[in-house]
């Protein structure tokens, strides 16, 4: 079986716990991708990768596709999170955004419904989406101070097919 790490980018929890879980079920190693180095991921063959999307944008998909493209003996799944529930289309319009054409794409890719805490945003973050409640807010007819509530949709259910094509490619 090809050794396998899990890389993650949280700003609020909820990738953490994504990644996390998956690393429990695959019995592997998982970190913060922050102080990771492209020659720390040597002895891996299998490397996921999972981080929040704000406005469109996986967070540190830039890095992890450089040094993928300089990795190419392995293998990689990228997996995003957010708290806009998946309709048809949505999924690959943020893999679309993310992974143009002609660039290095990972062999798999996967969003999972996460949620929003506002306690541990910053100050700019808790800015941004306090406009974005207001407006969504007018719009739809919701109360602000229910469009401002902290939520969790996480769940250990989601990683299922990941984990699945891990087990399956890396066995």
């Amino acid at each position: 079986m090809k050794k396998i790490i899990v890389l993650y980018r949280s700003k609020t929890g909820f990738s953490k716990r994504y990644a996390e879980w998956i690393a429990e079920d695959l019995g592997c190693e998982c970190r913060p991708i922050k102080g990771v180095k492209l020659e720390d991921l040597q002895d891996y063959g299998f490397v996921i990768y999972g981080a929040g999307v704000y406005a469109g944008m996986i967070a540190g998909a830039g890095k992890i596709k450089n040094w993928m493209g300089k990795a190419s003996e392995k293998t990689w799944i990228v997996f995003a999170t957010g708290a806009t529930p998946s309709k048809e289309g949505h999924e690959e319009l943020v893999f679309q955004t993310n992974f143009r054409k002609r660039e290095s794409r990972p062999a798999h890719f996967y969003y999972f419904l996460s949620g929003i805490n506002y306690e541990k945003m910053g100050f700019f973050d808790r800015l941004l989406m306090r406009v974005f409640a207001e407006a969504a807010s007018r719009r739809a007819g919701v109360d602000r101070a229910t469009a401002l509530t902290s939520v969790n949709r996480c769940s250990r259910d989601a990683t299922a097919e990941l984990l699945r094509y891990v087990r399956l490619k890396a066995g």
